[in-house]
């Protein structure tokens, strides 16, 4: 207390200090993970439960495929050997065909004149004059003449080739010839053909005589 004046004044009261208090961090705890509790297991004897069968559906068979052949394995060809080369061969000869077997010859051969036909005759005799029948007589075009005509001999040996009317038949070439199984078997003889109705010095007529001879 201060004395004044004689006076005892009394002192301001100090307020008392206050000590803060700690301060605390509330950590939060984590809540507890449930525990599981087992199950109790049935006891007992199990009832079985019978299983009915269940219809399987029937497959249809697959097509089989027909079976491939298999090829044996061809084993490979063994290693060429040293051939000696080929030895040179001859040149082949070419064998000409057969000449014909002359049996009959010419006996005679006439040109004649005439205005209206062109035609071949003749006869075919043996060795005594005697006609032959049967004989093939045959007048072939040549020289680009596309014409051929045969004949056979009569009993008496005669023949004629053919008759055409003079108009009808262009100049043409002719080998007149007698024919056995298909071959030649007579000496041939040509002659030329003309539809001018007129002779020429070079041989050309509308009629032809040939006579064979059979040679014995």
């Amino acid at each position: 207390m201060a004395c004044g004046g004689g006076q005892q004044v009394a002192a301001p009261p100090v307020a008392p200090t206050r000590t803060p208090l700690p301060t605390f961090t509330i950590t939060p705890t984590p809540a507890p993970l449930p525990t599981s509790t087992p199950m109790p297991i049935p006891t007992g004897t199990p009832t079985l439960i019978p299983a009915t069968d269940t219809p399987t559906a029937t497959l249809s068979p697959l097509p089989t495929d027909t079976p491939v052949p298999t090829i044996a394995p061809t084993e490979p060809p063994p290693p060429p050997t040293n051939t000696p080369p080929p030895l040179p061969t001859e040149t082949p000869t070419i064998t000409p065909p057969p000449e014909p077997v002359i049996k009959y010859v010419l006996a005679a051969t006439q040109r004649e004149f005439n205005c209206d036909f062109t035609y071949i005759y003749g006869t075919v005799q043996n060795a005594n004059s005697f006609g032959i029948a049967g004989v093939e007589v045959r007048a072939l075009g040549i020289h680009e003449t596309n014409l051929e005509f045969t004949a056979r001999t009569d009993a008496e040996g005669r023949y004629e080739a053919f008759r055409i009317p003079l108009p009808e038949l262009q100049a043409a070439q002719w080998a007149v010839m007698l024919m056995e199984d298909g071959r030649e078997v007579s000496e041939r003889f040509h002659w030329a053909s003309t539809p001018v109705c007129q002779s020429d010095d070079l041989g050309h007529s509308q009629v032809l005589r040939v006579d064979w001879k059979l040679i014995e």
